[in-house]
């Protein structure tokens, strides 16, 4: 079997992740400044926290459109339009003279990785032998992986000696130097525009930015919230009607018929949804309750953070060679203990105990994350991969998005229906609920892992999967 993967597209891998490093570096940088935003713009943290939920959910929008995109336009053309976007936006963030022109740069910014994001992996799925896609999707994982390793100890530490404006501009060069890597890169194509599914994509924007417009206000219990979850509802049903009834498609979603694919999906969405809320909570408990610095807070996650992105290149090495099965029992195991000490101890948290458990709960993730990902692409015929490409990367941010919000609502929204309405005891008092929901999304975690295993047991007995 050819092993081999020349120069050129491993360079343009390594841009490409590193175009895609940039965004999520910005996006968990963020988290760690909450405190003083809401301090600096004089508003409250369920708006604050719209610079990462609103930044995820324009992501995911973005992503929806990747099939389309990589059909329609060349690689060189998506990476001089995810370059230059990220540029003009985050200069919009240096510059931002107040908090609706922060978050306007913010959204464009969503755009810039929404498009360079699902382009690393559909380059491995295009250009690298199927028996080593493992190790390369490992390796471009742990590139994109250090970035919420480094996101919160790298924010936490500027705004400590600078301010919040140096993170974006610390980060402009870099996301300059990935851009000139990939664009040498790249082979010339030649691609043709083809019609866009518009209604499709409006429906489906709307269900995803109602749910989430739904989700983050919970703790108002107000008409926008069951408006906007009604809304939601309503587009998704039309959005759906369309995908089966119009010729032009935006996701083709006859990957869904295949069992082992679905699965993969589900989980991959659910073990993002948990993790990406852990790197909210944390930071934010450490400095609200505990009293920590924002370096302190950053440097939290940095251990587990680091552990996972190291071994997901061994992961990936393992998974071509022996397959998910193992590594879904060990990630499983990993979940269930990091979830079960969060929820038992979330009354006495420290420093040391939050790096730990934190720690044991990234283990669970470089076992499976990825894996899940060339897993389900590979079940799917070679010509739905863009189509399956899009809706991991779509649910990857989205349950970012969905996380961030859902979790934002029950720290604020738990302590005011206790009539507690400000200070470190409401926000540990929020915090408890977190976790108890986490614990529960776990299960959840635990039992779509039970199926897939047993839909991967059934073919490796030579059955015939049931779609």
């Amino acid at each position: 079997m050819v092993d081999h993967v020349d120069k050129r597209t491993k360079l343009l891998i390594a841009g490409t992740a590193g175009l895609a490093f940039c965004g999520v570096l910005l996006e968990t940088s963020l988290n760690v400044t909450f405190p003083e935003m809401t301090q600096y713009f004089k508003t409250g943290l369920g708006t604050v926290q719209w610079l990462t939920t609103g930044y995820l959910l324009v992501v995911a929008l973005t992503v929806l459109a990747a099939a389309w995109l990589e059909h329609s336009f060349t690689t060189r053309a998506l990476i001089l339009a995810s370059v230059g976007i990220f540029l003009g936006s985050d200069l919009m963030c240096i510059l931002a003279p107040c908090f609706p022109v922060l978050m306007a740069g913010r959204l464009l910014q969503g755009i810039s990785t929404g498009i360079a994001l699902p382009l690393v992996f559909s380059l491995i799925m295009k250009k690298v032998p199927l028996h080593i896609q493992g190790r390369y999707v490992g390796s471009a994982g742990m590139a994109v992986a250090l970035a919420p390793s480094l996101g919160p100890t790298f924010g936490g530490a500027v705004i400590q000696a600078l301010s919040w404006r140096a993170i974006f501009l610390i980060v402009l060069p870099i996301e300059l130097v990935f851009g000139i890597i990939a664009f040498i890169s790249v082979d010339r194509e030649t691609a043709h525009v083809g019609a866009f599914a518009w209604l499709q994509f409006l429906f489906l924007g709307v269900f995803l930015t109602g749910l989430t417009i739904g989700l983050s206000t919970l703790d108002v219990h107000g008409p926008v919230t069951w408006l906007s979850l009604f809304i939601g509802v309503l587009a998704l049903v039309a959005g759906v009607w369309t995908l089966t009834h119009q010729r032009t498609r935006l996701i083709n979603i006859a990957v869904f018929r295949n069992r082992t694919f679905t699965l993969a999906l589900i989980l991959y969405f659910l073990v993002q949804f948990v993790q990406i809320g852990l790197t909210f909570i944390l930071p934010n408990m450490a400095q609200s309750v505990l009293g920590e610095t924002s370096t302190v807070s950053g440097l939290l996650l940095l251990p587990g953070s680091l552990l996972s992105a190291l071994c997901q290149p061994v992961t990936g090495g393992y998974l071509d060679g022996h397959g998910l099965r193992g590594l879904l029992a060990v990630g499983s195991t990993a979940f269930f203990l990091s979830a079960l000490g969060f929820l038992v101890l979330s009354r006495h948290l420290s420093v040391p105990l939050m790096v730990l458990l934190y720690a044991c709960y990234m283990v669970g993730q470089a076992c499976v994350f990825n894996n899940l990902l060339t897993v389900g692409l590979q079940h799917i015929p070679a010509k739905q991969v863009p189509d399956g490409n899009a809706l991991f990367n779509t649910l990857q941010q989205y349950s970012g998005a969905a996380s961030t919000g859902v979790l934002a609502a029950i720290i604020t929204g738990m302590p005011k229906a206790r009539g507690i309405h400000a200070g470190a005891q409401a926000f540990q008092f929020g915090a408890v609920w977190a976790f108890v929901f986490v614990f529960l999304i776990v299960l959840v975690i635990l039992l779509v892992a039970w199926f897939l295993e047993h839909s991967l047991a059934s073919q490796d007995k030579g059955g015939v999967q049931v779609v």
